[in-house]
């Protein structure tokens, strides 16, 4: 039996194994029954420090960082004489920049009614998002504002009917702000550590599932459109904050006006884009506003005097530039909501975001790097920053608004800057245009915005996927509208992970037969597939502990360990052979499988390179006194 003195050096003669170059084809675990507990202490204790001291090598921060911001004034310069001896590159990018913001602002105005905040909130948001992202993003030619994706998620907190209801309405866009601002945090943070790898697990039927549960709850909020104020003294948006609204009657002209202008929204928003010329160079949203103001002012109230609801009649803008104000961390009341709906905005903001780096990637055929996605996360979270600390509702890179302007020939990063200055300029110089725009109008937009972002194919996929993925998109849309984007997201992934799971529990197989060693006959099963927690069931049931020979090899060349379950699966086969008077022997484990067993599990050690001499040392041990099974590895690749 084997001493005490061995258990000390047994990670030693592990990484001596591991690290050489003939690498053994069958190992064992240590013999060290007798171990004392202060000799398993001290081996524990110096194992975990060398992975920590290996995780701190692998998270030293890297020198192109600082080299990076040392050549910010450098790129900036280069950047400067580019666009001064290409001057029609420059220009371009400033009408593309105009003309994102032209399509933003109705828009905008459109979120900020969805998350129940009056439209300056939104306007801040836009302004700073664009030149947050269009200058730190992390591709190019990427427009960014308060978008509809975190709008539908803020009336959790800012709703009269919500959790804080029973707050005044500041109260409550304070709450919002506190909750914004922690977003920003979280996004810091999660690029920071280089997480947005993450979203790489997300599956199709997921990404289906957000934009059809986006779409239904865009569409469930423009209720409030044919909704009318009780309180002729207030303005709608006060009413609506006070609740005091009610439908309109279907036989009020005004309810028909309103219905007419959305229509009338809609068709200029599909059909003005195909009028040759003049239709690929005006924005629609611009020619709706015009529209619509001529429709309400030179029809509507002076000739048929039906009014329509304006953006004016909802809430003054107040052209102003935003001021700093510190959230009111001191003054909040329900701290679980804040930091539920805080996650909830920092994951749908990030995910919406990724989803428009690659399809602004698939456009300009540019690679998606992960530290493209690492730049996006982190604009993201420095944009939110500053919404929370200016008082902007928050927003994320969107994807209708980039894509537009990459096919409207931006490329840069300038168009994305002019969209947020021009945002400001807008606030300052026109709200009085801005506030004559009916609210209908804004209602006709979103309805083309929801129409583009349900995936309709999905309609007729859900009669030919599978089961599986079909519940997966209804789960996902279910949830999106019923609870918000973030859980719906979650819950698609933890589906699509029990139904992989599921789905691999008969994906390992075995072919047995007797090899001859020396003239001992010797037990071999030839594993096949991937050994994983939902597949040991059915690996337990492969193996014949009573038939099996006293000696049995278990082939893993073919076979895949992923999981610690997979490790947990072999020590009790080894165990039951064990007990049955038989030795267990394992060969030909990868890289992967062998770091798994040998740096990762305690107590196994190099046996021999042949299986004769492997078999000799066994027969050498009393195997009924160790603690731990018998086992070999072989053929390590790259170790």
């Amino acid at each position: 039996m084997a001493s005490e003195a061995h258990l000390p050096a047994l990670h030693q003669r592990v990484s001596t194994s591991i690290s050489s170059t003939a690498a053994p084809d069958y190992v064992q675990v240590a013999a060290n029954g007798d171990a004392s507990f202060l000799q398993a202490l001290r081996a524990t204790a110096a194992h975990g420090g060398n992975r920590l001291r290996s995780a701190a090598l692998r998270c030293r921060p890297s020198s192109a960082k600082p080299e990076a911001l040392r050549g910010l004034p450098a790129s900036l310069s280069a950047s400067t004489r580019y666009y001064w001896a290409n001057k029609t590159v420059f220009q371009r990018e400033v009408l593309c920049g105009i003309a994102a913001t032209l399509l933003q602002v109705p828009e905008t105005v459109a979120f900020s009614y969805v998350a129940n905040l009056d439209p300056v909130t939104g306007l801040y948001a836009t302004g700073f998002f664009g030149i947050v992202v269009g200058l730190f993003g992390g591709v190019p030619a990427t427009i960014a504002g308060a978008a509809g994706a975190l709008g539908v998620v803020m009336p959790t907190i800012t709703s009269g009917t919500g959790a804080l209801a029973a707050l005044p309405y500041a109260d409550r866009v304070a709450h919002l702000f506190v909750a914004v601002f922690l977003a920003g945090v979280f996004q810091l943070v999660f690029g920071l550590l280089d997480l947005s790898r993450l979203f790489a697990l997300i599956p199709r039927t997921a990404h289906i599932g957000f934009l059809n549960g986006l779409a239904l709850m865009m569409l469930l909020s423009q209720k409030t459109t044919f909704q009318r104020c009780t309180s002729p003294e207030l303005l709608f948006g006060a009413c609506e904050q006070a609740g005091l609204l009610a439908w309109m009657e279907p036989s009020a002209p005004s309810t028909w006006m309103t219905l007419a202008t959305v229509v009338i929204t809609i068709v200029v928003m599909v059909y003005f884009p195909k009028v040759p010329v003049v239709g690929r160079f005006v924005p629609p949203t611009l020619v709706v506003a015009v529209v619509g103001v001529g429709l309400e002012f030179g029809i509507n109230r002076p000739l048929l005097g039906y009014d329509v609801r304006t953006i004016g009649d909802t809430s003054k803008l107040a052209g102003a530039l935003p001021t700093w104000h510190l959230p009111a961390f001191g003054a909040v009341a329900d701290w679980p909501l804040v930091l539920s709906v805080a996650g909830s905005l920092a994951a749908v903001g990030l995910f919406e975001s990724l989803m428009t780096l690659q399809a602004i990637v698939d456009l300009t055929k540019a690679p998606l790097s992960l530290a493209a996605c690492r730049a996006e996360c982190l604009a993201q979270g420095v944009g939110n920053v500053v919404c929370g600390l200016f008082q902007g509702m928050g927003g994320c890179s969107m994807i209708g608004q980039s894509t537009g302007n990459v096919l409207n020939g931006g490329r840069h990063r300038v168009s994305g800057v002019v969209c947020g200055l021009v945002t400001f300029a807008i606030l300052l110089f026109a709200s009085p245009v801005v506030e004559r725009v009916p609210v209908a109008c804004l209602t006709g937009i979103l309805v083309v915005i929801i129409a583009h972002t349900f995936h309709w194919p999905s309609l007729r996929l859900l009669w030919y996927l599978p089961a599986a993925d079909a519940a997966a998109i209804v789960l996902v849309t279910a949830l999106a509208a019923a609870i918000n984007l973030a859980v719906a997201v979650i819950a698609g992934v933890v589906w699509q992970a029990l139904v992989t799971a599921w789905s691999s529990r008969d994906d390992v197989q075995a072919t047995v037969r007797v090899e001859c060693v020396d003239g001992t006959a010797v037990t071999v099963y030839e594993l096949r597939g991937t050994l994983v927690f939902s597949s040991v069931a059915r690996f337990r049931g492969l193996l014949h502990v009573a038939n099996d020979l006293s000696v049995v090899v278990l082939d893993v060349g073919r076979c895949r360990l992923v999981d610690f379950s997979a490790v947990a699966a072999l020590k009790e086969a080894a165990h039951r052979y064990r007990d049955a008077g038989k030795r267990l022997l394992l060969r030909h484990l990868d890289a992967h499988a062998t770091d798994l067993l040998l740096q990762h599990d305690y107590g196994w050690e190099v046996v021999a390179a042949d299986l004769g001499l492997a078999m000799d040392k066994c027969v050498d041990m009393n195997v009924r006194d160790i603690n731990s099974p018998v086992a070999a590895y072989g053929q390590l690749h790259d170790v």
